[in-house]
C-alpha cells in the first residue's frame, strides 16, 4: 500500500516488548474465557433442545458447589493475570527517568504539524525542527513513486539514550495525540497543558509518527518522522548549527511554505480556494478591497497605524476597489489619492510603512505572519516563529510563480 503506517511489525523500544506481551496474554485469556462460555452454551443448546428432552426428564438442580467455586476462581485468577501484566507494562511506560539522565525535547502539536525544540547545545544554539510533513508515495513493490518532504519535520535522537518528550498544543488549538507505532507509545497532546512520554531505543532507523486523535481537515496528513542515530553522529549534529544531520534544510520559499503548514490552507500552484484563498492568483478581490475601505483595518501592526473606515465612499470606493483588484493596471482613478498618501502612488506600501496593495511582498507577509489577519472568510492565526528571512523567501517564491 502507498500510505501504510509503518511500525506495527517492529518492536523498537524496551517498553514495546512489555506492551506486546501484555497484549498477547490479554488476547489469549480473552479467547479462553470467550470459548469457556460460548462453547458450553452452544453444546447444551444443541444437546438439550426441546425435541430431545421430555419434561419429566428435567430435574430441579439448585446448585453445584464445586462448579460454582471453579467458575469463580478460574476467571478471577485469569483477570488477576491480566491486571498484573497490564500494570507492569504501564508502569514501565509511565515511570519517567530522571531529566538529568535524559534528553528533554519540547513537542508542540498544532493543526496540522509537529514541532520539536531541543535544549541549548554547548554553543548555546537551540535546534528548532518540525512542520508540515508529506509521506513518500510507495507502490506495492516498495518503489518510491513520489518523494516525501521530511527535512526539518523529523525528530532526531541518539540510540541507547533516555528521551523525554514534554508535549503541548497552543491554547485555542485542538486535541492531538503523539503516536509512534513501532514504540507502542501514544499520548494525548492537550492545548494549554503539558503531557509527557519517554522512550529508549537502541535500534538505529527511521519510524513513523502520526496523530492518533481526529483533529480536523488534515488530520490524516499530520505525519512526522523519528530518526534514531548513532550517538557519535547525533552529538556531532547537536553541537553544530546545522538544521539537520544532513545539512541545512532547503531555504526556498516552497520549502518554507511546506514546513510551516501554509499549504494546508492555501493552494500555491492552482487557483483553488482551500481554507484560505490561493496564493497564486492576484492578492485581493474588489469585494475584499471594498470591505477594508468600508470597515477600516487595524490588524497588521504597520507603522502608519490603523486605517480608518470610510476613506472613500460610493462610486469612488468602487473605482478604487476595481483598480486595486486588477493589480493596479489601467488608468488610476482620481479617488486613489486618498490611498496613495499611505500606500504610495504605486500601491507598494512606501517602504513597508503600510501594506502593499500589489503583491505579497516580504513586509506584508512578515506582518501577517506575526499578527494574524481577520478577513471575510475567517481569521488566520499568528505564526510568530517565522523569521524575516523565511518571509522574504516566501515572497520571492510567490512572485516567481505568478
Amino acid at each position: 500500500m502507498s500510505n501504510r503506517l509503518q511500525g506495527f511489525d517492529t518492536m523498537a523500544t524496551i517498553s514495546a516488548t512489555d506492551v506486546d506481551q501484555a497484549f498477547w496474554i490479554n488476547f489469549w485469556i480473552s479467547i479462553i474465557l470467550f470459548l469457556s462460555v460460548i462453547g458450553p452454551m452452544v453444546y447444551f443448546a444443541w444437546k438439550y433442545r426441546a425435541d430431545k428432552v421430555k419434561d419429566e426428564d428435567i430435574s430441579d438442580v439448585t446448585h453445584n458447589t464445586v462448579l460454582e467455586i471453579l467458575w469463580t476462581l478460574i476467571p478471577t485468577s485469569m483477570l488477576m493475570v491480566l491486571f498484573y501484566f497490564g500494570y507492569s507494562s504501564m508502569k514501565v511506560i509511565r515511570t519517567m527517568p530522571a531529566e538529568s539522565e535524559s534528553i528533554v525535547v519540547h513537542v508542540e502539536g498544532s493543526k496540522w504539524k509537529w514541532r520539536y525544540e531541543y535544549p541549548a547545545n554547548a554553543n548555546g544554539y537551540v535546534h528548532k525542527l518540525g512542520g508540515a510533513y508529506t509521506k513518500p508515495v510507495i507502490d506495492k513493490n516498495g518503489k518510491v513513486i513520489k518523494e516525501g518532504t521530511m527535512g526539518k519535520s523529523a525528530l532526531y535522537v541518539p540510540a541507547g539514550t533516555n528521551i523525554i518528550l514534554k508535549m503541548t498544543a497552543p491554547v485555542g488549538d485542538v486535541l492531538h495525540s503523539f503516536f509512534i507505532p513501532a514504540f507502542r507509545m501514544k499520548e494525548d497532546v492537550v492545548p494549554g497543558r503539558t503531557t509527557k512520554q519517554w522512550f529508549n531505543t537502541d535500534k538505529v532507523g527511521e519510524y513513523d509518527v502520526e496523530c492518533a486523535e481526529y483533529c480536523g481537515t488534515d488530520h490524516s496528513y499530520m505525519y512526522s518522522r523519528l530518526v534514531v542515530m548513532p550517538k557519535d553522529k547525533y552529538e556531532a549534529w547537536f553541537n553544530s548549527k546545522e538544521d539537520t544531520p544532513k545539512g541545512n534544510y532547503l531555504t526556498s520559499g516552497d520549502a518554507v511554505l511546506q514546513r510551516h503548514g501554509c499549504k494546508s490552507c492555501h493552494a500555491i500552484t492552482t487557483d483553488k480556494v482551500l481554507v484560505g484563498p490561493s496564493l497564486k492568483t492576484r492578492r485581493l478581490t474588489s469585494e475584499q478591497v471594498l470591505n477594508v475601505i468600508n470597515h477600516g483595518q487595524d490588524k497588521l501592526g504597520y507603522a502608519m497605524g490603523a486605517m480608518p473606515a470610510g476613506m472613500a465612499t460610493g462610486a469612488d470606493a468602487k473605482a478604487i476597489a476595481a483598480y486595486v483588484a486588477s493589480g493596479m493596471k489601467g488608468n488610476q482613478p482620481a479617488s486613489f489619492a486618498a490611498c496613495s498618501s499611505c500606500h504610495g502612488a504605486d500601491g507598494k506600501g512606501q517602504s513597508g510603512t503600510a501594506p502593499s496593495l500589489v503583491s505579497y511582498d516580504a513586509t506584508l507577509l512578515s506582518h501577517v505572519l506575526k499578527h494574524g489577519k481577520e478577513g471575510m472568510i475567517g481569521t488566520m492565526p499568528k505564526f510568530p516563529y517565522v523569521s524575516e528571512e523565511e518571509a522574504s523567501a516566501i515572497a520571492e517564491y510567490l512572485q516567481s510563480i505568478k
